[in-house]
């Protein structure tokens, strides 16, 4: 009969064994910097490969729909200029009601045409809106596509959201920013991306879905957009027209010196 010693021996040498082949077996699913990469090039192609990527500004028209716990409020139109990387200015409404929202390098500014006011942003407003520049989904798939002061990490499968299944992955910023990707298996398209601001209000966990993709012009873009703070529906924006690489002029970002100028 062998010895107590030489079982728990044995014991040890079967489990130092065995750790090995387990950590093996998930390393192809998990952490997986091949994999993570071939979701980004399978995405960036299925949304128009280099024509995707040469973007450089996009007008797009559609309706704006503010969710409050839960419940949809009225349509409003909107008309949406992004210039790339940081430039964004939003118009919504019409005449008495028209309020624009405008960020640049330069000038933070709104104009609320009920108040006939023309106002610089509170350093709140400008915090949110670089954070959510930064984890726009274009912006995300351009840094994930270069590889520019970010990481990507492979988390394979995943539920998105309840019933609803996604290949995943993280993008980690040098800074300690991250977010993560959500694609669709069958079409590449991305699905969701998750991710944390900080607010007067404390760490907020963000979910933007994306529905509906339509071809303009050779490039994919989701049609329909649902905004979700800390699991709570908060938004939802409907594209009518989304234009690429057209002409956007300077002058839009300016700030007016009065309401006047304001067009």
């Amino acid at each position: 009969m062998l010895s107590r010693s030489v079982l728990v021996a044995r014991a040890l040498l079967a489990a130092v064994l065995v750790l090995p082949l387990s950590i093996v077996a998930q390393e192809p699913d998990e952490n997986d910097p091949a994999k993570a990469t071939a979701l980004v090039r399978d995405a960036v192609a299925a949304r128009g490969g280099e024509t995707y990527l040469k973007i450089g500004n996009i007008e797009s028209h559609g309706q704006y729909t503010p969710f409050d716990k839960g419940v949809s409020g009225n349509p409003t139109p909107f008309v949406d200029y992004i210039v790339y990387p940081n430039r964004e200015r939003t118009e919504f409404g019409k005449g008495d009601t028209k309020f624009i929202q405008c960020n640049s390098e330069t000038a933070n500014w709104v104009y609320d045409a009920s108040q006939r006011m023309i106002r610089d942003q509170k350093e709140e407003q400008v915090k949110q809106f670089l954070q959510g520049v930064r984890y726009d989904l274009d912006n995300l798939l351009r840094a994930a596509s270069g590889q520019t002061d970010v990481k990507l990490f492979y988390l394979g499968r995943r539920e998105a959201w309840r019933n609803t299944f996604s290949e995943a992955l993280r993008v980690d910023f040098n800074d300690g920013g991250t977010a993560t990707v959500h694609f669709d298996s069958r079409s590449k398209l991305p699905m969701m991306v998750e991710y944390k601001t900080i607010g007067e209000e404390g760490t907020m966990n963000n979910e933007v879905r994306y529905f509906r993709w339509v071809d303009f012009g050779g490039i994919k873009f989701p049609t329909i957009q649902d905004s979700y703070r800390n699991g709570k529906q908060t938004a939802r924006v409907g594209f009518d027209t989304v234009s690429f690489n057209v002409s956007v002029p300077d002058k839009l970002f300016v700030k007016p010196t009065n309401i006047k100028e304001v067009k």
